[in-house]
């Protein structure tokens, strides 16, 4: 029988397929919108296949270091076929590519780049002289660990069985000739900046509809209407494949129990763009005007609510943007950008949208949440991963014919209908992770990242404030905020919730058990990106093995018998 060790799967290089960007640049079909920019996401410079990632595991050479690829079982070859890295066949698959700015656009249309511009178009190169940007040269940029641990997912997907994991198809660096990036939610932090309003229209152009914006013009700040807008994305997922054969979810495709309690929410209406496989509509992120990040402590936080009745809390909804289709977007196109493009299985929805179409119930809910937690455990296990931005938005599906999905788990089986879906978990740009001896730790969380002083410990330790470690706890109390609302109208009488909205619930209480999302009378308790911050530092009771010793799980439990195609967790070896 093979051992633990006998079974992992080995990390190396092969040689790398070259694709034909004339022929992606000729079938992209271009929106109206993309027309009037210029837009075509092929058009691309300097296309490489080195990141400094590579550098971590393999001595290379100035001649081979940038034709290679990693040793994953699927590759890109165009937007509908991937081919066999061994046999060579060529396989009918769709694939959606995500395209993942190596430096921040928001900041870089704020000004915060502005000193380093003649760095910024220069991609990594371990021989090179060149003053590359420290950014785009540090193996920790939030691309690259999000790329590579696509990568591993898609390894234990195939070495492991571990339907689950996500699959990945090769990575490119580049410099896009235009890079089409979302604002709608940047738009207040945009609108304070003088450089923004110096640089439109040359370093970059906007799509922006004054009437729904108030952008009344890009002149001085004084003569710009201020906008209300609260949140703030992280670097948002281009959403440009949408005409490339990357049909929109068809939304009757999901059959749903007549006599199944359906969560009806009139008033949570925040969807994901339909076009983007990995969407990062929720999350939240740490801009401030001068780009330091020396706050952290908890201590005023706690403070302000240490007194507070802790009864009867009202409910609000813990986004402040509201629904708007597509065409409510707002975008900037970035002239001559540096990014890397992700190559991905093409998954169909969003749990997002099953929650927004009411077709989440507590049956399929529980079964659901379920493989979310399995993904978790094994992922823990086995490289001690924390997402730390895990939302409705960043768990997809894809379709099935398989009734089921058995997983074994300290030497327990549980049985899990998959009501025709499985869930994968995407969007890895703030994940921190082991592998092989390496730390990955998203540069998110460095001094000036949209996720700092969310932890404080190596790579990223400040000595004059608390240690603050990655908790394992983080994921599903951030998955549970962003749940909460769609399931939960009046959470007075907790008492009366059935057994998944117990579940939402106690993901949002911290270690006293108090609401992480409102206070008692109804107001956020932690606005914006500070809940990320409370989540970190007061929430430890919700690690995802935790939750199979309560009801709504246990009941997946059967009994030992022998099962193909198991997910053996307990087979999995670690590789940190």
């Amino acid at each position: 029988m093979e051992t633990l060790e006998e079974s992992k799967f080995n990390i190396h290089y092969v040689k790398q397929h070259k694709i034909d960007l004339k022929e992606l640049e000729k079938n992209y079909q271009q929106n109206p919108e993309d027309i009037d920019h210029e837009y075509n996401p092929f058009h691309i410079n300097n296309l490489q296949n080195y990141n400094p990632i590579y550098s971590l595991f393999f001595d290379l050479t100035e001649k081979s270091f940038n034709k290679i690829a990693l040793n994953h079982k699927f590759h890109f070859i165009n937007m509908n076929t991937v081919m066999h890295s061994e046999t060579k066949e060529e396989l009918n698959q769709p694939v959606f590519i995500k395209y993942s700015p190596l430096i921040d656009p928001i900041r870089y249309m704020a000004g915060k780049y502005k000193d380093d511009m003649d760095k910024l178009q220069l991609l990594p190169n371990p021989f090179s002289n060149q003053d590359t940007f420290p950014k785009i040269n540090y193996y920790n940029n939030t691309s690259y660990t999000d790329n590579f641990f696509s990568f591993l997912s898609s390894k234990i997907l195939h070495q492991h069985n571990f339907t689950n994991g996500i699959d990945y198809y090769g990575s490119f660096l580049g410099v896009q000739k235009k890079f089409k990036t979302n604002i709608s939610d940047d738009l207040d932090y945009l609108n304070s900046s003088d450089y923004f309003s110096e640089k439109v229209n040359k370093l970059f152009t906007v799509s922006i509809n004054e009437e729904k914006t108030g952008f009344l013009n890009f002149g001085s700040r004084g003569n710009k209407k201020k906008l209300q807008i609260e949140d703030t994305d992280e670097c948002p997922i281009i959403d440009d494949l949408d005409e490339l054969d990357l049909e929109i979810i068809n939304e009757n495709d999901n059959n749903i129990e007549s006599d199944e309690l359906i969560y009806e929410k009139e008033n949570k209406l925040n969807v994901s763009d339909t076009s983007s496989s990995d969407s990062s509509n929720n999350s939240e992120t740490n801009y401030s005007d001068d780009d330091k990040s020396n706050e952290g402590s908890q201590t005023e936080d706690e403070d302000e609510d240490q007194d507070e009745d802790e009864e009867n809390w009202g409910t609000e909804s813990d986004d402040s943007t509201d629904y708007t289709d597509s065409d409510d977007n707002q975008y900037s196109f970035i002239n001559n950008f540096p990014l890397q493009l992700i190559c991905l299985e093409k998954c169909d929805g969003t749990l997002d949208e099953l929650f927004e179409r009411n077709e989440v119930g507590i049956d399929n809910g529980a079964a659901y949440l379920m493989q979310i937690i399995m993904t978790l455990i094994a992922y823990q296990k086995v490289f001690h991963f924390t997402h730390n931005d895990l939302h409705t938005n960043n768990i997809m599906y894809i379709q099935t014919d398989k009734k089921f999905l058995y997983y074994r788990f300290e030497n327990k089986v549980y049985k899990v209908p998959t009501y025709g879906k499985i869930f994968k978990i995407i969007d890895f740009g703030r994940s921190i992770y082991k592998f092989n001896g390496h730390l990955f730790f998203s540069d998110s969380f460095a001094s000036g990242g949209d996720g700092a002083t969310q932890y404080n410990c190596e790579p990223y330790m400040n000595e004059n404030k608390p240690r603050i470690e990655p908790n394992y706890s983080f994921d599903l109390s951030r998955l549970g905020a962003s749940i909460y609302d769609f399931i939960i109208d009046n959470d007075k009488h907790p008492e009366r919730f059935d057994e998944l909205q117990k579940t939402i619930y106690r993901w949002c209480l911290d270690d006293n058990d108090k609401n992480i999302l409102y206070k008692h009378d109804g107001r956020e308790r932690y606005p914006n990106f500070k809940l990320y911050k409370m989540i970190a530092r007061t929430v430890h009771k919700h690690t995802p093995q935790d939750q199979l010793n309560f009801p709504l799980f246990q009941q997946f439990l059967v009994k030992k018998d022998t099962i193909d195609n198991i997910m053996d967790i307990d087979a999995m070896p670690r590789y940190i």
